[in-house]
């Protein structure tokens, strides 16, 4: 009888150090595709970066663009320089803050108190005239700045229609979106 438990011990012992090789050779099969998932999704999420990357290096250089526009609006603005000349580069503008003399000049008009009151009503309206002047540039210049801040196509559209006239006011608002959703 003692020699039959022992058997059965041994017998025992060995289904279970069998039954112990097979879990630990599934749980090894499992922790391999664990490990290789792994690498993907790390090899993924790199990837990812990198676009994340290179599409953030791009916005920057669009809203660098859009500042230097934005710039030459201003500094022609005030430079009282026409609505027809192309954009010029930040650096070109910049020797043109010598306009700020003509707030000088401006002195002398109070005497006239009727040209006074204009200039202070006209800064408002003057980014549409201005903007509105500049034709298809000026508008595509408007419709990122909108596009960048949030807001929806059909408020862009509108506003565009309002103050600019453009033969295909659809294509630039889709290639604006779709650069600024790209």
């Amino acid at each position: 009888m003692l020699e039959a438990a022992e058997q059965s011990a041994t017998a025992l012992r060995a289904e279970a150090a069998e039954e112990i090789d097979a879990q630990l050779e599934r749980a090894q099969g499992v922790a391999a595709r664990l490990s290789e998932r792994a690498d993907h999704i790390e090899r993924s999420l790199q990837a990812l970066a990198d676009s994340v990357r290179e599409e953030l290096s791009a916005l920057k250089a669009d809203l660098e663009e859009l500042r230097a526009v934005g710039e030459g609006v201003g500094e022609r603005r005030a430079a009282g320089a026409p609505a027809e000349r192309p954009p010029q580069p930040p650096t070109e503008p910049r020797p043109e803050p010598a306009p700020e003399p003509p707030t000088e000049p401006a002195e002398p008009e109070p005497v006239a108190e009727a040209p006074a009151p204009a200039p202070a009503e006209e800064p408002a309206p003057e980014p549409a005239e201005e903007a509105a002047g500049e034709g298809h540039e000026g508008a595509r210049v408007i419709a990122l700045n909108m596009a960048l801040s949030g807001s929806p196509r059909d408020e862009t559209a509108r506003y565009l229609s309002e103050n600019f006239e453009l033969d295909d006011p659809d294509a630039l608002l889709d290639e604006v979106y779709a650069r600024v959703a790209g």
